[in-house]
């Protein structure tokens, strides 16, 4: 059996064999499926996610046009898709795609689904400071397609450094909101403050 952190490497690696994919926008990425698989594997690395049992919500989080609501469609089709095949943490996922229009209109469409992961989309850290870092007991794990956006609020993130995927954590956000992740995770992200 391959174990989660193997695995982590595993897709890191064959990433090494993909080209960068030309998604419609400026800056270079890490590929769709790439991207959502490193962080499904990621989050299920945080103490209290692992922890708890039921169905995870991811919510995705774009804008209602342009290269955001793009991002936002094409991850949340492949979270979709990836969460169907298998499970996050041993729990099985539901993928919610949500349009950002505004603070209040973000945290309600939040709570209402009890969205533990939060992936804001490429382009939209603007809407990182309004998702709340708490709903109730839970502490929500928020992630982002941009590595860039560690260092405005995002706990996990994926981007490219070169042309390899890199696992970013801001552990300092991440504490600091109650956050826990795994060791063994850390020795493999870059760690951002």
């Amino acid at each position: 059996m391959v174990s989660p952190i193997s695995s982590i490497r595993m897709l890191m690696a064959a990433a090494l064999l993909t080209t960068v994919s030309t998604e419609s926008r400026s800056a270079a990425s890490v590929p769709y499926e790439l991207r959502g698989a490193i962080l499904l594997r990621s989050i299920g690395y945080e103490s209290g996610f692992a922890s708890r049992a039921g169905t995870a919500v991811l919510a995705v989080v774009g804008a209602e046009s342009g290269a955001s609501a793009e991002d936002a469609s094409a991850m949340a089709a492949v979270l979709s898709r990836l969460a169907a095949k298998t499970t996050v943490a041993k729990r099985p996922a539901s993928v919610l795609r949500v349009t950002y229009s505004g603070r209040a209109q973000l945290q309600e469409a939040l709570r209402a689904a009890g969205a533990e992961v939060v992936y804001v989309a490429r382009g939209l850290a603007a809407a990182i400071p309004d998702i709340p870092s708490r709903e109730g007991a839970v502490v929500r794990i928020v992630v982002c397609g941009d590595g860039d956006d560690t260092k405005r609020g995002c706990a996990v993130a994926v981007g490219l450094s070169g042309a390899k995927p890199e696992l970013l954590l801001n552990v300092k956000h991440a504490n600091a909101i109650g956050l826990r992740f795994d060791p063994q995770l850390l020795r493999l992200a870059r760690i951002v403050d």
